[in-house]
């Protein structure tokens, strides 16, 4: 099969286009023939050498494609079910194989290829906004890259809950997504964003979930009222500084740092969050923006657009394309 390798850690010149060997499958697994793959910030540290590869050295972890074959132990599938997943690795390929578990039918409504856009990044939404952080009608909320992947999910979970968004973009051109979307006000991204974000919330407001981390990342507390909540849940613009904890002391305030596999890492978990998302797209509740896709031998160019940050919405590979 077609598959995409890292070579060596780097930048994405170091993605190459290559041939290996179909793995033997093993119990409890099925395989897939890949039609979309889902292209995210962990592929990039994958890429970098920052998270671990599997040992093909093919990275990512999303997408969506048809059973075509299964180990005799499953029975939850059939041959050409349309099934999508998040946490399989080795997806940069014309063929991916893992444990059934985690892998969940697509609705007959929904295409490949919104699955493989809503998938990682809706699940990771679906757990900010309904497990880490209190959320009530009426409470405000800043989102931080609210035109990205995860940004413009959440906004959407957000609003759905009751919130008021505040939605963070990096551009001027970017401030309409989320405001489409259910966010109350945008704001870009700038030296005077506290003063900007005071203007239309002078209190401040009750929670702030940040997907950029980075040295500027605790100018966040300045943006909640008492008793407000920061969520840092990315690290995109680098690692969080250290804090002293006496500057919670100013409104009694609350940080969060946290993780996907302490919410949904396992196979319960995640095939509720999956089921949440599946349900939202196919009802409507929850639009997907796709920014582009290209075949999977330019998925190096998805990476440099995904590190530049100049995608609006999520960035697809369409496997097929490499064999036309």
């Amino acid at each position: 099969m077609k598959c995409v390798v890292v070579t060596q850690p780097g930048g994405p010149e170091v993605l190459t286009l290559n041939e290996t060997e179909v793995p033997e499958l093993m119990p409890g697994e099925i395989r897939v023939a890949v039609e979309t793959v889902g292209v995210n910030y962990w592929d990039i540290m994958q890429r970098k050498g920052l998270v671990p590869l599997p040992a093909n050295r093919i990275p990512g972890v999303e997408g969506a494609g048809s059973v075509i074959a299964m180990a005799t132990d499953v029975s939850n599938f059939t041959y050409g079910d349309r099934v999508a997943w998040s946490k399989i690795q080795g997806s940069y390929a014309e063929q991916v194989q893992g444990p059934a578990k985690f892998f969940v039918p697509i609705p007959e409504s929904v295409t490949s290829e919104t699955a493989a856009a809503g998938l990682m990044q809706g699940t990771t939404a679906w757990y900010l906004a309904y497990q880490c952080a209190p959320v009530h009608v009426g409470d405000s909320a800043v989102v931080f890259a609210a035109a990205g992947g995860v940004g413009h999910l959440l906004t959407q979970m957000l609003t759905e809950r009751g919130a008021h968004v505040i939605a963070i973009v990096g551009s001027q051109a970017k401030r309409s997504i989320p405001l489409a979307l259910g966010a109350t006000a945008a704001i870009v991204d700038s030296a005077q964003l506290i003063e900007d974000l005071r203007a239309i919330a002078p209190e401040g407001v009750n929670l702030v979930f940040d997907a950029n981390g980075g040295a500027q990342a605790l100018r966040d507390l300045k943006m909640l009222k008492a008793h407000g909540t920061v969520v840092y849940f990315g690290t995109a613009a680098g690692p969080l500084p250290t804090m002293d904890l006496e500057l919670l002391s100013a409104g009694s305030l609350a940080v969060r740092r946290v993780r996907g596999t302490d919410y949904i890492g396992d196979a319960t978990t995640w095939n509720v969050a999956a089921k949440e998302v599946m349900d939202r797209i196919e009802d409507g509740r929850l639009h997907i923006n796709v920014d582009s896709q290209v075949p999977l031998s330019d998925v190096a160019r998805q990476h440099e657009r995904l590190e530049s940050r100049a995608s609006t919405g999520k960035l697809l590979v369409d496997v097929a394309l490499a064999t036309r």
